[in-house]
């Protein structure tokens, strides 16, 4: 049986996907009237959605001017993108002792999945996101999975860099091939390091987008 969910819940899922997918830029301004009609709903649960995102750090509530995206600084996205290299880079490490070979086809598969989904001109992130959560899926370590599952939820707007630069898409599919064979080759140090600077890649890339947004 399918859960149900509300208007609200409805909408707020439209928007995150969005702003997560770069719909709706850092910085831009949400129009609720012209975003009930695109959600066939009245205003209300637009605010409430709105709301849900603004205690989420997606929306900041301009004063006198109303809702935007909340701008995202080209700094900070260096650093998230740090801190996510060297999360993952660790569990990727770790989670070499783990992966079955059954998991290793998965994940090639989902990039095979991504590489059609890039030529068709498709949504590219969520494949992305779920190609890499499934490397650490089997981790004994809990606590390291659950703080960068939160790493993603908690800065989504990351996920957007694919929708500013969609030039870097093919070059992240062959950095994907490159980590699958590491972990194969139960390479530790190399996964470790080649994630950190798969991560380190995206970051620079979306600073240098939000750069020259700023110009």
């Amino acid at each position: 049986m399918r859960a149900y969910k509300s208007k609200v819940d409805l909408v707020y899922e439209n928007l995150l996907s969005g702003i997560e997918n770069g719909v709706y830029e850092p910085g831009k301004r949400l129009v609720i009237s012209q975003l009930a009609k695109d959600n066939e709903s009245s205003e209300i649960p637009v605010r409430e959605a709105i709301r849900r995102l603004e205690s989420e750090g997606y929306v900041e509530i301009q004063a006198n001017k109303g809702p935007y995206v909340k701008a995202f600084d080209p700094e900070k996205a260096i650093t998230i993108f740090q801190i996510k290299g060297v999360l993952e880079g660790y569990a990727s490490r770790l989670a070499i002792d783990y992966l079955t070979e059954a998991d290793l086809d998965g994940l090639r598969e989902l990039n095979t999945q991504m590489q059609a989904c890039e030529e068709a001109g498709q949504n590219y992130s969520d494949l992305n996101q779920k190609f890499h959560l499934a490397i650490y899926q089997r981790l004994p370590q809990r606590e390291l999975y659950d703080m960068i599952c939160e790493l993603w939820k908690k800065w989504g707007i990351t996920r957007s860099v694919f929708s500013m630069a969609p030039s870097m898409i093919p070059g992240s599919i062959k950095d994907h091939e490159h980590i699958i064979q590491l972990l194969s080759e139960k390479d530790y140090d190399g996964v470790e390091q080649c994630v950190r600077a798969h991560k380190g890649k995206a970051g620079a890339v979306m600073s240098a987008y939000l750069r020259k947004r700023k110009e």
